[in-house]
C-alpha cells in the first residue's frame, strides 16, 4: 500500500536541503520521510527541473462526486 503524496512545502524542504549539500538519508530523518521518497524527488528534480510530480492519467476526482 503506498503512502500519501508529499506536499509542496515538503518536496521544496527537501531540494532546499540538497541543494544546500545536506545527504539524502539525513533529509530522510530530519523530515520522517522514507528515504527512497527523498531519493525519487531529488532524481525528479535532477532530470526535470521541477519537484511536482507527473499528471496521472485517469477520471479527475470532483467528476465521480457529481455523478
Amino acid at each position: 500500500m503506498r503512502g500519501n503524496e508529499l506536499s509542496t512545502t515538503q518536496r521544496e524542504r527537501i531540494i532546499g536541503a540538497y541543494v544546500s549539500g545536506t545527504k539524502q538519508r539525513v533529509i530522510s530523518t530530519q523530515l520522517g520521510i522514507p528515504t527512497s521518497t527523498v531519493n525519487d524527488t531529488i532524481k525528479r528534480y535532477k532530470e526535470t527541473g521541477f519537484t511536482e510530480p507527473k499528471k496521472r492519467p485517469g477520471r479527475p476526482t470532483n467528476m465521480i462526486h457529481e455523478l
